[in-house]
């Protein structure tokens, strides 16, 4: 059997897996997997979107693969989650009311342990969005509405990637519980609680997996996947990625929408 330089593999969605229309090749998918799994190695997709998200786009290889959901704050093992990381309730709360104070500009999602919400008063074009990546989602007059158990993930700003410095900046200034704001490097913003980020989560599984960071393959096309491709082995950026993500990377892949991380990793696996 072939050597492949390689024993883990993390995978971007949005921009890099994904192509523009929001899909992928399910069947090339399935040719690659059965690869993946013959040289025991671990396939890890590492997103930004909600576990919820995520199982349905994975529905067919639950018990295959291992998840990053939430930029790092959700860790999936064998369809369980294993680890997860949520602001407390004041200092999500706090963060809301911040957020609508100072950025009244930025619509928001609240990504919750039992669902996600946004307020009705949000442009429709948003909802909609919304409604595809948090399946889970409800549509509330306030956040004020959420239930008093409700536990916070993660918020979603649809604002200017600019503000992402500022708005961890000043928020964490006024507060001892911090917060870490990421983005792709489009119109929006996670924030997540600090220290929280795609290559914390690798960390984790590169561990209990007794695999190398140097072993590790990554592929990404954002912002938020910097941390993730500086701490691979091999670090591929697609084509369409952001030209710092590019730069960045060891390696390019070809386009999302010519299904570039499956023939990169064809490649491995011909040779």
């Amino acid at each position: 059997m072939t050597k492949i330089p390689f024993k883990a593999i993390a995978v971007d969605m949005d921009g890099t897996f994904m192509n523009d229309d929001l899909t992928y090749d399910h069947e090339r998918f399935r040719k690659v997997l059965d690869q993946i799994k013959a040289h025991h190695i671990h396939f890890i997709v590492s997103s930004g979107r909600p576990l919820s998200r995520l199982k349905r786009d994975f529905a067919d290889y639950l018990d295959e693969i291992d998840m990053i959901a939430d930029n790092g704050a959700i860790l999936v093992k064998d369809n369980q989650i294993i680890s997860s990381h949520y602001l407390t309730q004041s200092t999500g709360l706090d963060l809301i009311k911040f957020l609508e104070t100072n950025y009244p500009q930025a619509q928001i999602c609240v990504s919750g342990k039992d669902a996600s919400y946004y307020k009705n008063s949000a442009p429709n074009s948003f909802k909609r969005s919304m409604r595809f990546y948090y399946p889970n989602s409800i549509s509330i007059n306030d956040f004020t509405e959420m239930p008093t158990s409700e536990r916070i993930i993660k918020l979603t700003l649809n604002c200017s990637a600019e503000l992402a410095d500022e708005i961890e900046a000043k928020f964490n200034h006024n507060h001892n519980e911090r917060i870490h704001c990421t983005t792709s490097g489009f119109d929006d913003i996670d924030i997540v609680p600090f220290g929280i980020n795609k290559a914390q989560a690798l960390k984790y599984f590169l561990r209990y997996f007794k695999v190398d960071p140097s072993e590790l393959i990554a592929f990404g096309d954002g912002l938020n996947d910097k941390e993730m491709l500086e701490l691979a082995g091999l670090s591929y950026a697609v084509a369409n990625g952001n030209p710092e993500i590019i730069k960045l990377a060891k390696y390019t892949a070809p386009s999302n929408n010519e299904s570039g991380v499956l023939q990169v990793l064809e490649k491995y696996f011909e040779n």
